[in-house]
């Protein structure tokens, strides 16, 4: 019986002697054993993908990736699983992309205008642009001059509407449209048109940030532009304002509605990157917010994906400017048409292009 111990326990140690020098020589190859520590993996290539539509071909189609249709769409938004949504202006609906690229229309009817309030294809959008979402998963579309809300069965009511003052030229009312929207974690929506930026809080309550409260005393045609507002974890509001961007610190009470200048100056207009004033922007409609505090902007005419640190310094991250077609693959790429643009905060965004949803994916920081 001893004997047997004896020849077993030499074999365990055959067996671990055997294990160790197998674990040298596969050091001593750079072959590590894997790792757990996601820190580890390489980070996805740079580069702009489509996830769902065709840049240039326009309709209204549901379906999987590049078979699904979209006609002009704007803002974006994107909830904890993954899931995109997307105002399709041009269609007046609500579209739903899974994170297989699965297409489907939320709320509304391709074709069909009005503000009706009802579930589903029952419901009506007259022109829906600017998108957010909220906690809960609760959608914020900004609707002519009109806040809706759309739930996840696709539900569709109206929370607030931006009223019109004295004496306004009908070839001015687009001024009063929503521009942009944001909700914070409060579910306080941040609402920005052609003349004044708004507060409005979970129980109704109304603060002006910028402007006046009703647009009064307005003659002439104007045009209807989209203006990037955004808010980040901790509540602070960044939006733009005649090609520059500015921003609140919510963590002082006394200034919480109070804008001052990130990056631009007032009524410049250019592609330039640089650091605060010296930066320049041409149209940025829309704005994101990533989890370090950078700001990512849609910069339309230029074409460009442009970042905003915190302390101001802009950069260029993607797109050729002032391109008219959609490169897809590695970075820099191409963008024509930029309208909306998300963050799901793990280094990837996403972006309206011409009749196109992509994907992009920057540089690991």
């Amino acid at each position: 019986m001893k004997k047997q111990l004896a020849a077993k326990a030499g074999r365990m140690r055959l067996r671990v002697l055997g294990a160790s020098a197998l674990m040298l020589l596969l050091a001593a190859c750079g072959d590590h054993p894997p790792k757990d520590d996601d820190d580890d993996k390489p980070a996805p290539p740079a580069a702009i993908t489509i996830v769902a539509g065709d840049a240039t071909a326009s309709g209204s189609a549901d379906g999987t990736g590049s078979a699904a249709r979209f006609n002009g769409p704007g803002g974006i938004a994107i909830d904890a699983a993954g899931n995109l949504y997307v105002a399709d202006t041009g269609n007046h609906t609500i579209r739903k992309i899974t994170s297989a690229g699965v297409v489907t229309t939320l709320a509304g009817s391709a074709g069909s205008s009005g503000t009706v309030n009802a579930t589903g294809s029952a419901a009506r959008f007259s022109n829906p642009v600017a998108l957010a979402i909220g906690p809960g998963n609760v959608l914020y579309v900004g609707d002519k001059r009109l806040v809706r809300r759309v739930g996840t069965a696709g539900q569709v009511s109206t929370v607030a509407e931006i009223r019109l003052g004295s004496n306004v030229d009908g070839r001015s009312e687009v001024l009063a449209d929503i521009a942009g929207i944001a909700v914070d974690a409060r579910d306080d929506l941040i609402v920005a048109n052609g003349h004044s930026v708004r507060r409005i809080t979970a129980n109704g309550a109304l603060t002006m940030l910028q402007g006046e409260e009703t647009l009064r005393d307005t003659f002439g045609t104007r045009t209807f532009v989209q203006r990037g507002v955004a808010t980040d974890s901790s509540n602070n509001v960044y939006v733009e304002n005649a090609g520059t961007i500015n921003r609140t610190n919510a963590a002082n009470i006394v200034t919480q509605n109070v804008l001052t200048l990130l990056a631009g100056t007032a009524g410049q207009r250019g592609s330039a990157d640089g650091a605060g004033a010296a930066a320049r922007f041409e149209d940025v409609v829309a704005l994101t917010v990533d989890p370090q505090g950078n700001v990512y902007a849609a910069d339309n005419i230029n074409n460009l994906i442009r970042k905003i640190t915190p302390a101001g310094v802009v950069s260029t991250v993607a797109g050729k400017l002032k391109a008219t077609t959609l490169g897809a693959g590695a970075l820099p790429g191409s963008f024509p048409n930029l309208r909306g643009r998300t963050t799901d905060g793990k280094g990837n965004f996403y972006a309206t292009s011409g009749n196109a949803i992509v994907k992009i994916a920057l540089p690991s920081r």
